[in-house]
């Protein structure tokens, strides 16, 4: 046979086992869009391919080719696009395994770029969102400048929500941040206008047991309804008339940059004409009330600084006072304390049963305590109407405070501090540690996290055996804890474990201030004292403090800023002219007054 023969032979054979291949695979079969990739299917994405490898760029490269040369090119793609993927890979091998330098070289420079995909535009909408989801905000906004598409996902509620959710009002456990809560002023004006001419008044009878047998306060609802204070905070659903979620997370960043960098603004409110003993605010009624030796209480609006009341019927200095939606409750150097409508200035009640000046009181819903000169603590009870008094101090009783609803911190000049039962009326532990009068003593609230940490203290060991042993002892000791510890943490709910990863404790405690220039944290349940903080040079009169922080009176003129996760000094404000004796702390003021007759607005929140 000729080699022309030979030749025609071969063409017809190729053709025929062509024809029979493209017979067997049909190239619409795996060129539609349900067939192929995802970098095929152009309605889910957007691959940017090189202007040498595109379509247009190659057909323009294969025109300039010989007739027949086009055709066996031609030939190659349509054989290649034809065939399953198993097959394609199989000719791919084949190609490279012949391939020289240059073209390996080609091939590793063109196959990079077109492996690069737009994942998230990619990805179903929900796993993108989750995906950005785990992003903290810097890296959120730095996503948004990637493309549209980018932008439109990191700028998704669901994405910001979840954002909110682990910083607003708590500290976030991977980023160290925490965000304050606020509080709505819309909803705000909306109450103070539904509430206006409406009189809210405590006619409660409450009279003193002349024996010490009368029920203890029972743990009993409240009937009153709760008022968010914030209803930013809700769901991540879609509405109208709801502020985009991003929004409340810049508000909010605004805010604790403020307190971070020690960013405020001061008003002075004065109207007193002597020094003021103690204050309180609250921003969701727009009121600020405050008691003075000058044996008034006025009634400020928060915003204006405007005296809206002045209250008159104590006959000495007025030492303490708190108040909420309904009433007013002060206590005086009189031995008296008085329960107020301070909307329309009237003394509902006046409550007798010291024997000397009332330094301090705390109430909830249920009871009232009261602490003085005469060196005890009544408990009154709003709904029984019976009183009794805890015995123990030594002193005069400068601070009371109700703890989940059954037991009562107290802080005395007799340098200790004593946390009671009120079911069984005894004093369960005794603070000892001041070296003088304690002025203030606060219990935490509930969701506080700190790192502070009693210092372990390891025996002393001499003799090389009993370092040997000691070993030996300390080694099973710590296999035990971990096996135990592993079985807890598969128990303990994830919000906990992320606490216990990060070194944090949710463990309660107590947080005291005393004339002898320093404050301490307790262990509230051991009664141990875990930290003495220095920064004062005299006495410390208040104390306030929340999730992130916690503020300090003293007769030094200052008030000094703490960190409430690990005690560290942040900020000395210096603006009285004389002693702080009382501070009153919220999530974008510090308010404190003065024996100078002043009273002093520290605002964070001035760019909100």
């Amino acid at each position: 046979m000729s080699e022309l023969e030979e030749e025609k032979s071969y063409e017809v054979l190729a053709h025929n086992n062509v024809s029979d291949f493209l017979t067997r695979h049909v190239p619409k079969q795996f060129t539609s869009p349900r067939q192929t990739c995802y970098r095929h299917r152009t309605d889910i994405a957007r691959v940017l391919v090189p202007e040498e490898l595109s379509r247009v760029a190659v057909q323009k490269q294969l025109e300039n080719l010989p007739k027949a040369d086009q055709n066996a090119i031609s030939h190659i793609w349509s054989i290649f696009s034809a065939a399953p993927a198993n097959q394609r890979l199989l000719m791919l091998q084949g190609i490279v395994s012949t391939c020289c330098m240059p073209q390996l070289s080609f091939l590793a420079s063109a196959v990079e770029p077109l492996l690069r995909i737009d994942f998230l535009a990619v990805l179903p909408h929900e796993v993108s969102l989750k995906i950005l989801s785990h992003l903290d905000a810097k890296s959120l906004c730095h996503a948004a400048q990637v493309s549209r598409t980018w932008k439109h996902l990191a700028d998704d509620d669901i994405v910001w929500h979840r954002m909110c959710e682990q910083h607003i009002d708590k500290k976030c456990t991977k980023c160290g941040w925490g965000l304050p809560l606020l509080y709505n002023k819309k909803a705000m004006r909306k109450r103070q206008r539904s509430s206006d001419g409406v009189t809210a008044a405590c006619g409660t009878k409450l009279v003193e047991s002349s024996t010490g047998d009368s029920n203890a306060p029972q743990d009993q609802p409240s009937k009153r309804r709760r008022v968010s204070q914030d209803t930013d905070i809700k769901s991540a659903t879609p509405d109208a008339h709801r502020r985009p979620w991003k929004d409340v997370y810049s508000e909010r960043l605004v805010v604790e940059r403020n307190w971070r960098t020690n960013k405020y603004t001061v008003r002075t409110l004065k109207g007193h004409k002597d020094g003021v003993m103690c204050v309180q605010f609250c921003e969701n009624k727009n009121r600020l009330i405050s008691g003075s030796y000058d044996k008034t209480v006025h009634v400020w609006n928060l915003e204006t600084g405007e005296i809206l009341k002045v209250l008159t019927g104590h006959t000495r200095c007025v030492r303490a006072l708190q108040f909420d939606d309904a009433k007013l409750v002060t206590g005086s150097m009189d031995n008296t304390l008085k329960i107020w409508n301070y909307n329309t200035g009237h003394c509902i009640r006046t409550l007798q049963g010291h024997t000397d000046g009332v330094i301090s009181l705390h109430f909830d819903s249920r009871i009232l305590v009261s602490g003085s000169a005469d060196k005890n603590v009544k408990v009154w009870n709003f709904l029984t109407g019976e009183c009794f008094t805890l015995h123990g101090h030594t002193d005069w009783v400068n601070q009371v405070k109700i703890h989940r609803q059954s037991m009562v911190v107290s802080a005395s000049d007799d340098t200790t501090i004593r946390v009671w039962d009120l079911n069984t009326r005894t004093c369960l532990k005794v603070l000892e540690g001041h070296v003088g009068q304690v002025q203030a003593a606060i219990p935490s609230m509930h969701g506080f996290a700190h790192r502070f940490v009693l210092p372990k203290q390891k025996p002393e060991v001499n003799t090389p055996e009993e370092i040997e042993q000691e070993q030996l002892h300390s080694c099973r000791q710590d296999q035990q804890q971990q096996q135990r510890a592993t079985s807890e943490e598969r128990q303990m709910p994830i919000q906990q474990q992320e606490k216990a990863e990060d070194g944090q404790s949710s463990t309660e405690v107590i947080i005291s201030g005393s004339l002898d220039n320093t404050l301490k944290v307790w262990s509230m349940e051991t009664g141990e004292c875990l930290r003495t903080l220095f920064g004062h040079v005299e006495g410390v009169w208040s104390v306030a403090f929340d999730k992130r922080r916690f503020v300090s009176g003293s007769s030094d003129s200052t008030i000094r800023v703490w960190d409430a996760d690990s005690g560290q000094a942040l900020h000395t404000l210096k603006e009285h002219d004389k002693g702080v004796t009382s501070v009153s702390l919220s999530d974008t003021k510090i308010i404190s007054a003065s024996e100078d007759g002043e009273i002093r607005i520290f605002d964070y929140g001035m760019q909100v």
